[in-house]
């Protein structure tokens, strides 16, 4: 194909990306069809192709960076408390960023990088508390809770609906451990007293927001789906002494849920794909 002709598809295909006119599938086909080499070779430079043809400044950076994981790694334990603290948050701005760069450019890079980010996010917090011997009953729970709000910022505006459903779920670990201290002996009505009103809140926001903000429908069902199980979840996992028939009523649960979901699929398919 002329390389001119080429380019101006190559330069819509990226419109439709960005606009949304199309899904991110859909696009990502169409570039993989008309782009060549020299193209992915641009969009993907830490590929095995051109890192094998790559210049020697590529193999100097990635020397560079991995050195610097291995330094900060060694010695974060004896920087003072303020260069931790900045330390850390450069590193997660580092990774976070770069996946918003990333974005349009190569999906797979930017998932990655988000990804780590968010495990360092979590890895730099429980490090922090281990060293400076802070009090876990109390700085776990906010960083959970601090976690969570993040996951959820960024899975929204990164369009990242894995990292998104994750800060939910650590909402919704603050949210059990928060009410089983203050009610450990909670009985299984309870307990479906305190989840099932989030669950069709949930499924209600997915209603809600499915023809107005893209890429929280699906999360917000998955979140509900998910909440639908939790009383029996709850009481098996973070609660003792609850009888064996608990584990019977789960499983009936799961059944009712997926004649639940079959029987209204028409419905909430068309949430979660449009």
């Amino acid at each position: 194909m002329n390389l001119e002709k080429r380019d101006i598809i190559i330069k819509e295909i990226q419109y439709w990306r960005k606009s949304r006119l199309l899904p991110e599938q859909y696009c990502d086909f169409l570039t993989n069809l008309y782009d060549d080499e020299d193209a992915n070779k641009d969009n993907n430079p830490i590929s095995l192709r051109n890192l094998q043809q790559g210049s020697i400044k590529i193999w100097l950076f990635s020397f560079g960076i991995i050195s610097l994981i291995f330094l900060i790694s060694l010695y974060f334990s004896v920087f003072p408390w303020p260069l931790q603290l900045a330390t850390a948050l450069s590193v997660l701005i580092i990774c976070y960023g770069y996946s918003a760069v990333y974005k349009d450019r190569n999906n797979v890079i930017s998932l990655i990088l988000a990804g780590l980010g968010s495990v360092l996010t979590l890895g730099f917090g429980l490090w922090l508390i281990d060293l400076h011997d802070l009090d876990p009953q109390l700085w776990r729970p906010i960083l959970i809770g601090c976690c969570g709000l993040l996951w959820c910022i960024l899975g929204f505006l990164l369009r990242i609906g894995l990292l998104q459903y994750c800060g939910f779920a650590f909402w919704a670990l603050l949210y059990a451990g928060f009410f089983g201290g203050r009610s450990p002996e909670a009985s299984i009505f309870e307990l479906e007293f305190l989840w099932l009103p989030l669950c069709v809140l949930m499924v209600w926001l997915c209603w809600l927001l499915h023809h107005k903000v893209r890429g929280v429908a699906s999360v917000y069902f998955a979140v509900g789906v998910s909440l639908w199980i939790m009383p029996e979840l709850d009481a098996l996992l973070l609660r003792q002494d609850y009888p064996q028939w608990i584990s019977l009523m789960l499983i009936l649960k799961i059944a009712a849920g997926l004649a639940l979901l079959f029987g209204f699929r028409k419905k909430w398919i068309t949430w979660v794909a449009t």
